[in-house]
Protein backbone atom coordinates (compact mmCIF):
# COMPACT_ATOMS: atom_id res chain seq x y z
CA UNK A 1 0.00 0.00 0.00
CA UNK A 2 1.18 3.30 -0.96
CA UNK A 3 2.11 5.46 1.77
CA UNK A 4 -0.33 8.71 1.46
CA UNK A 5 0.81 12.32 2.08
CA UNK A 6 -1.16 15.06 3.38
CA UNK A 7 -1.88 17.93 0.33
CA UNK A 8 -0.23 21.42 1.27
CA UNK A 9 -2.08 24.27 3.17
CA UNK A 10 -0.86 27.47 5.18
CA UNK A 11 1.84 26.55 7.77
CA UNK A 12 2.58 28.83 10.50
CA UNK A 13 6.09 31.00 8.80
CA UNK A 14 9.05 30.62 10.86
CA UNK A 15 8.69 33.69 12.95
CA UNK A 16 6.36 32.51 14.79
CA UNK A 17 7.30 28.74 15.20
CA UNK A 18 10.44 30.58 16.58
CA UNK A 19 8.41 32.21 19.23
CA UNK A 20 6.06 29.01 19.86
CA UNK A 21 9.72 27.00 19.92
CA UNK A 22 11.02 29.34 22.28
CA UNK A 23 8.30 29.39 24.99
CA UNK A 24 8.59 24.91 24.68
CA UNK A 25 11.86 25.72 25.42
CA UNK A 26 11.31 27.57 28.91
CA UNK A 27 8.30 24.92 29.57
CA UNK A 28 10.91 22.46 29.13
CA UNK A 29 13.54 23.75 31.55
CA UNK A 30 10.99 23.98 34.35
CA UNK A 31 9.71 20.51 33.84
CA UNK A 32 13.18 19.06 33.96
CA UNK A 33 13.49 20.81 37.19
CA UNK A 34 10.58 19.15 38.80
CA UNK A 35 11.48 15.97 37.62
CA UNK A 36 15.08 15.91 38.89
CA UNK A 37 13.44 17.08 41.80
CA UNK A 38 11.28 14.32 42.34
CA UNK A 39 13.21 11.42 40.40
CA UNK A 40 13.71 8.28 42.48
CA UNK A 41 12.00 10.37 45.33
CA UNK A 42 8.13 8.93 47.38
CA UNK A 43 5.56 10.27 44.84
CA UNK A 44 2.00 10.12 45.76
CA UNK A 45 0.55 7.43 43.05
CA UNK A 46 -2.93 6.32 42.32
CA UNK A 47 -4.29 4.34 39.14
CA UNK A 48 -6.30 4.80 36.36
CA UNK A 49 -9.67 2.69 35.42
CA UNK A 50 -7.09 0.84 33.40
CA UNK A 51 -4.81 -0.12 36.16
CA UNK A 52 -1.94 2.60 34.31
CA UNK A 53 -0.28 4.67 37.29
CA UNK A 54 -0.46 8.58 37.66
CA UNK A 55 1.84 10.74 40.12
CA UNK A 56 1.48 13.55 41.61
CA UNK A 57 4.36 14.79 39.78
CA UNK A 58 2.25 13.61 36.25
CA UNK A 59 -0.99 15.84 37.61
CA UNK A 60 1.18 18.78 39.20
CA UNK A 61 3.43 19.14 35.87
CA UNK A 62 0.37 19.14 33.37
CA UNK A 63 -1.71 21.73 35.55
CA UNK A 64 1.47 23.77 35.64
CA UNK A 65 2.25 23.79 31.96
CA UNK A 66 -1.57 24.45 31.31
CA UNK A 67 -1.71 27.24 33.29
CA UNK A 68 1.34 28.50 31.26
CA UNK A 69 0.09 28.32 27.91
CA UNK A 70 -3.28 29.93 28.75
CA UNK A 71 -1.72 32.99 30.29
CA UNK A 72 0.91 33.22 27.18
CA UNK A 73 -1.51 32.43 24.72
CA UNK A 74 -4.94 32.36 25.75
CA UNK A 75 -6.55 31.53 22.00
CA UNK A 76 -4.57 28.28 22.12
CA UNK A 77 -6.33 24.21 22.95
CA UNK A 78 -4.75 22.02 25.19
CA UNK A 79 -4.90 18.42 25.04
CA UNK A 80 -3.26 16.73 27.63
CA UNK A 81 -3.43 12.98 29.41
CA UNK A 82 -4.54 14.04 32.75
CA UNK A 83 -7.25 17.02 32.43
CA UNK A 84 -10.16 17.51 30.21
CA UNK A 85 -9.56 19.53 26.58
CA UNK A 86 -9.34 23.15 26.61
CA UNK A 87 -10.29 24.42 23.38
CA UNK A 88 -9.67 21.83 21.40
CA UNK A 89 -11.39 22.89 18.67
CA UNK A 90 -8.80 25.92 18.24
CA UNK A 91 -6.12 26.79 15.84
CA UNK A 92 -3.22 26.24 17.17
CA UNK A 93 -3.63 23.12 20.45
CA UNK A 94 -1.05 22.18 22.69
CA UNK A 95 -0.97 18.47 23.19
CA UNK A 96 0.91 17.68 26.44
CA UNK A 97 2.13 13.91 28.57
CA UNK A 98 3.54 15.52 31.22
CA UNK A 99 5.56 12.11 32.49
CA UNK A 100 5.51 9.73 29.17
CA UNK A 101 6.44 6.25 30.63
CA UNK A 102 5.44 7.06 34.20
CA UNK A 103 6.22 3.25 35.26
CA UNK A 104 9.53 4.27 34.75
CA UNK A 105 9.45 7.26 36.27
CA UNK A 106 8.12 5.40 39.61
CA UNK A 107 11.08 2.80 39.02
CA UNK A 108 13.78 5.10 39.16
CA UNK A 109 14.53 4.17 34.97
CA UNK A 110 15.13 7.36 33.25
CA UNK A 111 13.46 5.96 29.70
CA UNK A 112 10.63 8.69 31.10
CA UNK A 113 10.51 11.73 28.94
CA UNK A 114 7.68 15.12 28.79
CA UNK A 115 6.49 14.97 25.52
CA UNK A 116 5.35 18.44 24.21
CA UNK A 117 3.77 18.86 20.61
CA UNK A 118 1.80 21.76 18.93
CA UNK A 119 -0.56 21.12 16.03
CA UNK A 120 -1.89 23.49 13.55
CA UNK A 121 -5.29 23.11 11.99
CA UNK A 122 -4.70 19.59 13.44
CA UNK A 123 -1.42 18.78 11.90
CA UNK A 124 1.88 19.07 14.02
CA UNK A 125 4.32 21.27 13.37
CA UNK A 126 6.49 21.03 16.56
CA UNK A 127 7.79 18.81 19.26
CA UNK A 128 9.96 18.60 22.11
CA UNK A 129 10.98 15.29 24.32
CA UNK A 130 12.51 16.52 26.83
CA UNK A 131 14.52 13.72 29.36
CA UNK A 132 15.76 15.32 32.48
CA UNK A 133 17.68 13.09 34.28
CA UNK A 134 20.15 12.72 31.11
CA UNK A 135 19.56 16.15 30.02
CA UNK A 136 18.95 15.27 26.80
CA UNK A 137 16.25 17.18 25.05
CA UNK A 138 15.37 16.61 20.62
CA UNK A 139 13.12 19.59 19.68
CA UNK A 140 11.78 19.60 16.04
CA UNK A 141 10.04 21.95 14.19
CA UNK A 142 8.77 22.83 10.76
CA UNK A 143 11.14 25.26 9.01
CA UNK A 144 13.66 24.98 11.46
CA UNK A 145 14.62 21.28 11.55
CA UNK A 146 15.92 18.85 14.23
CA UNK A 147 17.96 19.24 17.12
CA UNK A 148 19.77 17.60 20.01
CA UNK A 149 20.72 19.66 22.32
CA UNK A 150 21.46 22.26 20.12
CA UNK A 151 22.90 20.50 17.57
CA UNK A 152 21.29 19.32 14.13
CA UNK A 153 20.64 15.89 13.57
CA UNK A 154 19.20 13.10 11.35
CA UNK A 155 18.24 10.46 11.18
CA UNK A 156 19.85 6.59 9.81
CA UNK A 157 18.89 5.94 5.71
CA UNK A 158 18.74 2.34 6.53
CA UNK A 159 18.11 1.28 2.79
CA UNK A 160 16.63 -2.72 3.55
CA UNK A 161 14.13 -3.53 5.68
CA UNK A 162 16.52 -6.88 6.34
CA UNK A 163 18.95 -4.74 7.87
CA UNK A 164 17.18 -3.05 9.99
CA UNK A 165 17.23 -2.67 13.61
CA UNK A 166 13.76 -1.99 15.46
CA UNK A 167 12.21 -1.47 18.35
CA UNK A 168 8.98 -3.01 19.68
CA UNK A 169 6.71 -3.23 22.36
CA UNK A 170 6.44 -6.40 24.80
CA UNK A 171 3.66 -8.81 24.61
CA UNK A 172 1.93 -6.95 27.28
CA UNK A 173 1.56 -4.00 25.93
CA UNK A 174 -0.88 -4.76 22.70
CA UNK A 175 -3.66 -7.46 21.75
CA UNK A 176 -6.35 -8.24 19.78
CA UNK A 177 -4.74 -9.80 16.85
CA UNK A 178 -1.93 -6.62 16.45
CA UNK A 179 0.75 -9.21 18.21
CA UNK A 180 0.70 -10.94 15.09
CA UNK A 181 1.07 -7.81 13.15
CA UNK A 182 4.57 -6.89 15.02
CA UNK A 183 5.67 -10.28 15.20
CA UNK A 184 5.15 -10.65 11.34
CA UNK A 185 7.67 -7.15 11.03
CA UNK A 186 10.09 -7.86 14.11
CA UNK A 187 11.00 -11.40 12.21
CA UNK A 188 11.39 -9.23 8.88
CA UNK A 189 14.07 -6.79 10.31
CA UNK A 190 18.13 -7.72 11.09
CA UNK A 191 17.09 -7.77 15.45
CA UNK A 192 15.12 -5.75 17.69
CA UNK A 193 15.13 -4.60 21.32
CA UNK A 194 11.96 -5.28 23.47
CA UNK A 195 10.34 -2.39 25.03
CA UNK A 196 9.22 1.08 23.24
CA UNK A 197 9.67 4.03 25.26
CA UNK A 198 10.13 8.05 24.66
CA UNK A 199 13.37 8.00 24.52
CA UNK A 200 13.56 5.45 21.70
CA UNK A 201 11.95 7.64 19.80
CA UNK A 202 14.49 10.30 20.00
CA UNK A 203 17.67 8.22 19.61
CA UNK A 204 16.01 7.25 16.36
CA UNK A 205 15.67 10.60 15.23
CA UNK A 206 19.47 10.72 16.13
CA UNK A 207 20.20 7.88 13.56
CA UNK A 208 20.54 4.61 15.98
CA UNK A 209 17.57 3.20 15.93
CA UNK A 210 15.78 2.17 12.58
CA UNK A 211 12.12 1.23 13.48
CA UNK A 212 10.04 2.03 16.06
CA UNK A 213 6.05 0.61 16.06
CA UNK A 214 3.57 0.55 18.96
CA UNK A 215 0.39 -0.38 18.99
CA UNK A 216 -2.40 2.09 21.24
CA UNK A 217 -0.73 5.14 21.87
CA UNK A 218 -2.70 8.30 22.40
CA UNK A 219 -2.55 11.42 21.08
CA UNK A 220 -0.65 13.30 23.46
CA UNK A 221 2.03 9.99 23.22
CA UNK A 222 2.76 10.67 19.38
CA UNK A 223 2.27 14.55 18.94
CA UNK A 224 5.31 15.61 19.99
CA UNK A 225 7.22 12.53 17.96
CA UNK A 226 5.84 13.54 14.70
CA UNK A 227 7.72 16.88 13.74
CA UNK A 228 11.17 15.90 15.68
CA UNK A 229 11.08 12.48 13.41
CA UNK A 230 9.60 13.96 9.78
CA UNK A 231 12.46 17.16 10.17
CA UNK A 232 15.23 15.22 11.29
CA UNK A 233 14.74 13.18 7.58
CA UNK A 234 12.38 10.28 8.97
CA UNK A 235 8.63 9.47 8.66
CA UNK A 236 5.97 8.23 11.06
CA UNK A 237 2.42 7.29 10.10
CA UNK A 238 -0.36 4.89 11.20
CA UNK A 239 -0.37 1.51 9.77
CA UNK A 240 -1.85 2.00 7.26
CA UNK A 241 0.84 4.57 5.81
CA UNK A 242 -1.03 7.88 6.89
CA UNK A 243 1.15 11.06 7.69
CA UNK A 244 -0.05 11.17 11.82
CA UNK A 245 -2.29 14.23 12.75
CA UNK A 246 -4.50 15.37 16.03
CA UNK A 247 -7.13 12.98 14.62
CA UNK A 248 -5.02 9.99 14.42
CA UNK A 249 -6.15 6.28 14.63
CA UNK A 250 -3.40 4.98 17.80
CA UNK A 251 -1.24 2.15 15.66
CA UNK A 252 2.25 4.08 15.15
CA UNK A 253 4.96 3.24 13.35
CA UNK A 254 8.23 4.88 12.85
CA UNK A 255 11.29 4.98 10.47
CA UNK A 256 14.56 7.12 9.91
CA UNK A 257 14.29 6.16 6.27
CA UNK A 258 10.81 7.21 4.80
CA UNK A 259 11.21 5.00 1.58
CA UNK A 260 11.12 2.00 3.89
CA UNK A 261 8.01 2.92 4.98
CA UNK A 262 6.17 1.02 1.93
CA UNK A 263 7.78 -1.91 2.54
CA UNK A 264 6.91 -1.40 6.51
CA UNK A 265 3.42 -1.34 6.08
CA UNK A 266 3.35 -4.23 3.06
CA UNK A 267 5.16 -6.50 5.93
CA UNK A 268 2.91 -5.39 8.88
CA UNK A 269 -0.33 -6.29 6.83
CA UNK A 270 -3.01 -4.41 8.86
CA UNK A 271 -6.57 -4.73 8.22
CA UNK A 272 -8.15 -2.87 10.82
Amino acid sequence: MPVQQQPDKKQPDKQQIEQFLAFAHQLADEIGDIHRKYYRQPVSTDYKEDSSPVTQVDRESEAWLRERVMKQFPAHGILGEEYPPHQPEAEFVWIIDPVDGTKYFITGHPMFALLLGLAYQGEFVLGVIEQAISRERWVGADNVGSFLNGQRIRTRQCLDVSKAILARPGYEWHTEGRDENIDRLWKATHWSQWGVAPYDYGLLASGHIDIIVNAGPQVHDFAALEPIIRNAGGLITDWHGNRLNIYSPHHIVATGNAELMPEIIRVLDFKG
